[in-house]
Order: structure tokens, then C-alpha cells, then sequence
């Protein structure tokens, strides 16, 4: 989901839409677990390369 329709969902949430707002915490969500799962596996790439290079 692009910044400019978060920024639309946040607006319509901070207006009082209850929909809106259960959207917005639901892609958040979904953004910080994609956010987490890349760092989880930069971290796994980075020890396999230490451990290569020993």
C-alpha cells in the first residue's frame, strides 16, 4: 500500500472512522512483521557469511 492512501486510511481513522482505523493498525501490522522477517533473515545471511569466511 503506497504512503499517500496510509496517509488517506490515517486521516479518515483520526476523523473518527472506526473501519479506517482497524485498517490502518491491520497494515501496520503486516508492514512491521514484512520489516522484521527481512531483518531476521539479513541477520541469518550476515552469520553464514562469517562463518564462510572463517
Amino acid at each position: 500500500m503506497s504512503s499517500d492512501k496510509l496517509t488517506a486510511m490515517l486521516a479518515r481513522a483520526a476523523s473518527g472512522d472506526p473501519d479506517a482505523a482497524a485498517a490502518f493498525l491491520r497494515t501496520r501490522a503486516v508492514r512491521v512483521q514484512a520489516a522484521e522477517r527481512f531483518r531476521t533473515s539479513g541477520r541469518a545471511a550476515a552469520w553464514r557469511m562469517i562463518r564462510a569466511a572463517e
